[in-house]
């Protein structure tokens, strides 16, 4: 989750940067890079995310089989999965910002 928190706020910056310098043909350079760049964390986000949704899923074990219980599981994955990687993303802006 926290690299998945990482990537999340990457993603933002260079959608920033892509946002700020598309248009301004002196920069087109810059803004080719700045949509690779933001692509690239965006999809990375994406994948990290899921990967630590099925790996919550997993450790989330259930001893019956029922389908309430699956169910219990599947939501409870998606909240920790979420909470955690936006708590995380606060704690590592936070730590950026001081340095």
């Amino acid at each position: 989750m926290v690299i998945a928190a990482n990537c999340f706020l990457k993603y933002l910056w260079w959608a920033a940067k892509y946002s700020a310098f598309t248009g301004i043909p002196k920069l087109a350079a810059q803004w080719q890079t700045a949509r690779a760049h933001a692509a690239f964390n965006g999809w990375s986000f994406i994948v990290l995310v899921v990967v630590s949704f099925l790996l919550t899923y997993i450790a989330i074990r259930s001893r019956q089989s029922h389908l309430f219980r699956n169910a219990l599981r599947l939501l409870a994955s998606l909240v920790i999965t979420m909470v955690g990687t936006g708590l995380f993303a606060l704690a590592l802006s936070w730590v950026k910002q001081s340095h």
